[in-house]
């Protein structure tokens, strides 16, 4: 009998680890279904979709309190959309003369909470800003930009700059409220459509699989503007200047033949140009986006 028992005690630990391993393996099953029901309902958003969801307009104009600056960005969806923030510091205003010196700055000498932060805008909510100052400025022709410093949308990074809108505003003269138009002005606000403002117009785009034509016509300084492709993640081509047919004309002409290799293109989300202009400082203004290529996943 003694015999019988280191062989029946080998039996039962045998038996034991089997069972455990069953568990196991049930168990890491479980979790990888899980897992993968997971990412799917995590599947990152398309941001360009989300973007042209978002409409950005806004203006400057000479008040009698001072100079005014209103902006706001609409939602023209059904569904909510959360615009993320670094700081407590929303939104920016710069304001320059006619020399391009600047003048005015919102966050000049102000404290900002250095924290995340969001808003979350119901379908055709709206998060606004308005801002007047009253400084003192000769008269003359001043240029403001009125940007919101949005850092993610729906928990997307995002790396362009969409939300920026350049105005300019006559101080002095006859009337005193005299504002040019602008980018985003006369936009349909229920419209998704991407809008080219003041600087481009007339725009075509064509072609597939990283071999792409775009053409249109631009009202731009110097004859010159520059574009960026990205898929929100990763940079195919970086400020690329492109020269106008006609620098000498109100609206010129321009087309471009744009060749990306097809091997590194995303298997997911879209392809989007930025084009844009650059202040004195080398700074985009009038940045515009112009979608390229939807891809599914």
């Amino acid at each position: 009998m003694k015999k019988w028992l280191p062989f029946m005690a080998s039996l039962l630990v045998v038996f034991l680890v089997a069972c455990s391993s069953s568990d196991e393996n049930s168990e890491g099953e479980d979790n990888m279904e899980n897992d993968k029901s997971s990412n799917e309902e995590t599947n990152p958003e398309n941001i360009v979709s989300l973007i042209e969801q978002l409409t950005f307009d806004g203006q400057a104009h000479q008040s009698e309190n001072g100079i005014s600056f209103d902006f706001f960005i609409t939602n023209d969806s059904e569904k909510p959309i959360t615009l993320g923030f670094s700081s407590s510091q929303k939104y920016e205003i710069i304001l320059k003369n006619e020399a391009g010196e600047e003048v005015y700055r919102y966050s000049k000498d102000q404290m900002f909470a250095q924290q995340l932060t969001t808003e979350e805008l119901e379908p055709r909510g709206q998060l606004a800003a308005s801002e007047t100052i009253e400084e003192d400025l000769p008269p003359g022709e001043y240029e403001a930009t009125m940007s919101f410093l949005v850092k993610t949308v729906n928990d997307q990074p995002l790396n362009t700059k969409p939300f920026v809108i350049t105005d300019t505003v006559t101080i002095g003269g006859e009337g005193g409220e005299e504002s040019s138009p602008h980018q985003g002005e006369n936009a349909d606000a229920s419209s998704a459509e991407p809008q080219y403002g003041e600087v481009f117009r007339e725009m075509t785009m064509s072609g597939e699989n990283g071999q792409y034509s775009v053409s249109g016509e631009a009202n731009v300084n110097k004859g010159e503007f520059y574009y960026t492709i990205d898929d929100g993640h990763n940079i195919f081509v970086e400020d690329e200047p492109v020269k106008v047919d006609d620098p000498q004309a109100e609206w010129s002409p321009f087309s471009l033949e744009i060749e990306l290799n097809p091997d590194k293109l995303p298997d997911s989300g879209a392809l989007v140009m930025t084009i844009y202009e650059k202040d004195e400082n080398g700074e985009p203004v009038n940045m515009n986006y112009v979608p390229l290529e939807n891809f599914d996943a």
